[in-house]
C-alpha cells in the first residue's frame, strides 16, 4: 500500500511500514497492537481502528487475489492467441524484409488513400496532411 490511510480514530498511518497488527489480552486500554517498521514501539489501537485496518488489509489481498484471476485471464488469451500471433510474426518479419522495389506499390497505395481520408475531412480535422 502507499497512500496513507486514515483510520476512524484521525490516525493517519503509512502503510508502506507496516508489519503486524496483533491482539493483545493483558491491558484493557487496546485490543491490538501494530507495529510499524522503523517505529521504536507498537502502537496501541482502538478496536474500531484495528477492525478499519483488517478491512483494508483483506481488501488487498483481495486486489492480489483479482491480479492474479486477471493474470490466469491474460495467459490464457495468450495461449488461444497463438497461431495469431505466429501469423502476425510472419508477416512483419516479411515486411521488414521486403526490398524497396516490392515496397513502392504499397507506399503508393497508402499515399492514395491518405488523400481519399483527408479529402472527406473538414479543414483543420486532416489525419495525415497539415491543411
Amino acid at each position: 500500500m502507499s497512500k496513507p490511510v486514515e483510520l476512524p480514530s484521525g490516525t493517519i498511518l503509512n502503510m508502506e511500514r507496516f508489519i503486524a497488527l496483533f491482539p493483545i489480552t493483558t491491558t484493557t486500554a487496546s485490543n491490538y497492537q501494530l507495529i510499524l517498521e522503523g517505529y521504536p514501539a507498537p502502537i496501541n489501537l482502538e478496536q474500531s481502528d484495528a477492525d478499519a485496518l483488517k478491512k483494508l488489509l483483506q481488501l488487498d489481498s483481495d486486489i492480489l487475489v483479482a491480479s492474479d484471476s486477471l493474470r490466469k485471464q491474460r495467459d490464457e488469451q495468450l495461449h488461444v492467441n497463438q497461431r495469431a500471433i505466429a501469423l502476425l510474426s510472419k508477416r512483419i518479419e516479411r515486411h521488414q524484409t521486403m526490398s524497396k522495389a516490392d515496397s513502392l506499390p504499397r507506399e503508393k497505395l497508402f499515399d492514395e488513400f491518405k488523400q481519399i481520408i483527408d479529402s472527406e475531412r473538414l479543414p483543420g480535422q486532416k489525419l495525415y496532411s497539415y491543411s
